[in-house]
């Protein structure tokens, strides 16, 4: 548990051993020597430990689905569902090369709203870092002089010095008060409830929710169109993707989709009455159930909001830095404001 907290397995390395194993596959390389072959490349060591596992089920005559299945932290759903496919099919080459293009677009996905948080996240976190040291250990002796003249200061001014006093004499309360509270955070996040209203929460927020639900339709389009290409069913299909799409709100859709397809009725029926679901999506699945084309239509719907997200985090990374100047602007001009103008009226 400690190696995969530590190291994990990420969505490139997954990529590159899908790849390796798609073409070791089609050269007709047999599993257990192409196993071997990728074990001795694979320089993450928990990601090499799971696959000599892997390689140990196999030799023993399991099938290659079944020792992936073993590993649900590490090989999803999707990947085991798509690999027993094409070892059903018999064509389990064109499964993995569907699963390296798959978790490579999921991976670009994912990647593209992660830099676009970590800049202001960073900035921010230096921004009030550099904040609390000022306020705990140097406002105060900034302010001693003011205090001595008993002069009227502003209110910014008296609040400054107030703030300097507290933390001076119980910053190490603050400070156990703010790691309580991330860690708090965290914990409750993990939780199943907190995780839920985690999920309703990020959609709200003001650009950010809407490159979030862009990247969840589009990761739905995309998974659901691999697993209908692959021949599972359609209700099948349905309960993986929500599983794997990574926000409950739009997992409760998709499973109340897959219940409704199950007693004979369409997913369009569903999600059109869905507003997390925009109209062209709904109309665009119903297109596709009624010519028998889901897949491809899926398809089509999976580059559209890939292409919007595109969009709209380029647009946000263009504004985030102005405002990151203004609310830095702000701090810095309300310290100057609070200390350089009353020493200046002394």
């Amino acid at each position: 548990s400690f190696s995969r907290m530590w190291e994990g397995v990420s969505g490139k390395e997954f990529v590159i051993f899908s790849r390796q194993l798609a073409v070791t596959v089609e050269a007709k390389v047999p599993i257990l020597a192409a196993l071997k072959g990728i074990i001795e490349q694979t320089e993450n060591p928990y990601f090499a430990g799971i696959l000599s596992s892997v390689l140990a089920d196999v030799d023993e005559g399991k099938s290659l689905s079944d020792s992936l299945r073993r590993h649900p932290d590490v090989f999803s759903d999707i990947y085991v569902n798509m690999v027993q496919a094409g070892e059903v099919s018999g064509n389990l080459q064109s499964s993995l090369e569907s699963l390296a293009d798959n978790i490579e677009k999921n991976y670009i996905l994912t990647q593209k709203i992660k830099g676009v948080l970590y800049y202001p996240a960073f900035i921010l976190t230096a921004f009030f870092a550099v904040g609390f040291l000022m306020i705990t250990f140097i406002i105060p002796k900034l302010t001693e002089m003011l205090k001595e003249t008993n002069a009227a200061l502003p209110i910014t001014t008296r609040m400054l010095i107030w703030t300097g006093d507290f933390m001076q004499h119980y910053w190490w309360a603050v400070l156990i008060a703010i790691i309580a509270a991330v860690f708090g955070l965290i914990y409750y996040i993990r939780t199943d409830d907190g995780k839920k209203e985690f999920d309703v929460i990020k959609l709200k927020i003001p650009l950010v929710g809407k490159v979030l639900r862009y990247i969840y339709l589009a990761r739905f389009s995309e998974n659901l169109s691999t697993l209908v290409k692959s021949g599972i069913p359609i209700v099948s299909a349905l309960q993986i993707t929500g599983r794997v799409i990574g926000n409950s709100v739009f997992e409760n859709h998709i499973n109340e989709a897959a219940e409704k397809v199950k007693t004979g009725g369409s997913m369009s029926e569903v999600l059109s009455k869905k507003k997390d679901f925009p109209a062209i999506m709904t109309q665009m699945i119903k297109v596709g159930e009624d010519t028998g084309r889901l897949d491809s239509t899926l398809d089509t719907m999976a580059k559209f909001f890939t292409r919007e997200a595109d969009q709209i985090v380029t647009n946000l990374s263009s504004i985030i830095e102005p405002v990151l100047i203004v609310i830095l602007g702000v701090g810095v001009g309300t310290l100057v404001f609070s200390i350089i103008i009353p020493i200046y009226n002394i």
